[in-house]
């Protein structure tokens, strides 16, 4: 009978586990509170494009996340065990969870200027962002990583809980396509709605700037955590940034329902991706979904 084995474990793995279980905490906490809200201005909305892609930055990063949570908590290994393809398997559902919360974002940019060549740009721009990241971070240009040092750390079945630092590549791809959609969101708020503002236009763009500011703190964050300290921390930035592209993604959807309703201004429902934004008169924001 074959007896596991005891997983390497430091203080940077130790980190990284209790900050992944806490981010953990924090995504179920922010969905309690956040619960009557959600079963206010979405449940009873119709099925929609910008309805599928929430459910699915609201919910997917539950089993994300949650898998890495799994792994947080694994501390032995059984011979002839082979943790790979769950690793794989996690890494796609984060990034699933991401795009999901990006398209969000894109949906409103999109609506808020009406613009096929917007669209297009605003759909390539991340690919090629993250293509390219992706083709470089399996090169030997990021310093004391895998493809360039040797890691001496017992990792077998490659069960442990241990990024790697190309993945820095991947980080700075998105800090790149969040600052480019900023300029791109404030070029839009003071070139074509300078002189029309309303309660919902606001909201709109206060909360999609504070959205895309997060993201580029967080990203920054993740870029240094993942060059600077020991190789055992880098998985420390796991879980982070799935949760704050759900609670702000779900956040804003929310603020932007509670605003409509405020205003009263519509009798009818629009379509779900359609963000109403007229001339120079009041106008309003709406998510059907």
């Amino acid at each position: 009978m074959s007896h596991p084995t005891a997983l390497y474990v430091d203080a940077g793995i130790q980190a990284s586990k209790y900050f992944n279980v806490g981010m953990f905490a924090v995504l179920i906490f922010d969905y309690f509170i956040t619960l009557e809200a959600e079963s206010q201005w979405v449940w009873h909305r119709k099925w929609t494009f910008v309805r599928f892609i929430f459910t699915v930055s609201r919910y997917l990063p539950f089993f994300g996340i949650g898998m890495t949570f799994i792994a947080a908590l694994r501390t032995q290994y059984y011979p002839g065990e082979s943790c790979v393809r769950f690793g794989q398997a996690s890494n796609v559902l984060h990034i699933i969870c991401i795009v999901a919360a990006e398209g969000l974002l894109i949906t409103r940019i999109y609506a808020s200027w009406n613009s096929k060549r917007l669209l297009a740009f605003l759909l390539v721009f991340p690919v090629v962002c993250f293509v390219v990241s992706y083709l470089i971070s399996d090169t030997p240009l990021v310093f004391n990583s895998k493809n360039t040092t040797p890691i001496n750390i017992p990792d077998p079945g490659n069960c442990l809980l241990l990024g790697g630092r190309n993945n820095v590549f991947e980080y700075a791809a998105l800090l790149l396509y969040e600052l480019v959609l900023l300029c791109l969101m404030l070029y839009i708020r003071f070139s074509k709605y300078s002189n029309a503002i309303g309660q919902l236009q606001e909201t709109f763009f206060n909360d999609s700037v504070k959205y895309m500011m997060c993201i580029i703190v967080m990203s920054s964050f993740s870029i240094i955590l993942t060059m600077v300290p020991p190789i055992t921390w880098v998985s420390i930035t796991d879980s982070p940034q799935i949760v704050i592209h759900s609670v702000l993604a779900s956040r804003i959807l929310f603020n932007l329902r509670a605003s409509e309703g405020r205003s009263r201004i519509h009798t009818t429902l629009t379509d779900a991706s359609e963000i109403q934004f007229g001339g120079d008169q009041f106008s309003t924001v709406v998510f059907d979904v």
